[in-house]
């Protein structure tokens, strides 16, 4: 058994605590938190772990295989390299850090002593991904064009997820699954990105904006829309994928029995092609983990393609200050 820990459990670490046991390959060793009222949850949900209030202690205390790393935002990378530097595979929350240059670091760290960095990418596992990851590499869309992926998120200034310097800034949370999904939906190099932001007059400047899009522009010539949604007062379409050969749209549903619409030229015929959901559960995030430490089986998420995403998210903050002037990155 796979000895494991969890960092920061007062949220969706329980998640990942659970997702560690449910394996049946890693065993949780360890739970550690600043908060000591979580203790009383850690002894009755594993009984079997010891509890640590500081990272620190932990280490210094435990012969882990794997951490998984569900803090804020901004203190994800310290941690990842302070267990790396232990020796210590890591699992990181989304988004992989705030800054890019603390993305590249997690990365240098694992290669520096042998061992992996992967994030919690789990949207590459959503049913609508795969549907329309299935359409695309069908055909029935041809060359894409336009990309636009939105979501309704506006977090509020009673958590950590309200303040920039915690969370990175608006499109740092869910921003990064949208990032992603538009990466593998094209699947070429982005060359310049734009981005454009909006705050509520009045708001204090340490809380996070209301409205953030990033524009991406694609080496190929396609373009992608992400956009985050704070006051909007309808749902959004969760896709709205343009190509020469057709255009796919979904909508913002969350269970697995819904499908993707294509609306299609391709093959020299219009039709309209509904593409179901590809069921593939969660847990098989981390039973591919199990898997690499078992037998070398590939990541499912790379430190690397995470660090792209935070290099993208980034230059849109950076560009959104500059007055919406594009970035380049190649």
């Amino acid at each position: 058994m796979y000895k494991t820990a969890v960092i920061g459990f007062g949220g969706i670490g329980k998640w990942h605590a659970a997702m560690q046991r449910d394996t049946k390959a890693m065993e949780v060793v360890a739970l550690c938190d600043i908060n000591p009222d979580l203790q009383a949850w850690a002894a009755a949900n594993f009984p079997n772990a010891h509890f640590y209030a500081s990272p620190a202690a932990m280490f210094a205390h435990e012969t882990l295989d794997l951490v998984s790393i569900a803090t804020p935002h901004n203190v994800h990378a310290p941690l990842a390299v302070e267990a790396l530097s232990h020796g210590v595979n890591v699992v990181v929350e989304k988004p992989m850090a705030t800054r890019h240059e603390d993305a590249c670091a997690m990365v240098e760290a694992a290669r520096k002593h042998n061992r992996f960095v992967t994030v919690f990418h789990n949207r590459r596992l959503d049913p609508w991904f795969l549907a329309a990851r299935k359409a695309i590499d069908a055909g029935l869309l041809g060359r894409l064009i336009e990309v636009n992926i939105a979501v309704n998120f506006g977090p509020g200034p009673n958590t950590w997820r309200g303040f920039t310097e915690t969370i990175g800034g608006l499109q740092f949370d869910w921003g990064a699954h949208l990032v992603d999904y538009a990466l593998h939906f094209v699947g070429d190099e982005v060359r310049a990105v734009a981005g454009f932001a909006w705050r509520s007059p009045g708001k204090p400047a340490d809380q996070v904006d209301d409205h953030a899009v990033a524009h991406l522009y694609f080496k190929n010539g396609a373009v992608a829309h992400i956009t985050s949604r704070g006051k909007a007062f309808t749902d959004p379409q969760r896709y709205h994928i343009v190509g020469d050969q057709g255009t796919l749209v979904d909508t913002w549903r969350w269970d697995d029995a819904g499908a993707v619409k294509v609306f299609t030229r391709a093959n020299g015929f219009a039709a309209e092609v509904t593409v179901p959901y590809v069921k593939s559960p969660t847990q098989a995030y981390y039973d591919n983990i199990a898997a690499h430490l078992r037998d070398g089986t590939p990541l499912l998420v790379s430190g690397e393609s995470a660090a792209r995403v935070i290099r993208i998210l980034c230059a849109a903050a950076r560009s959104a200050a500059n007055g919406s002037v594009p970035e380049p990155l190649l």
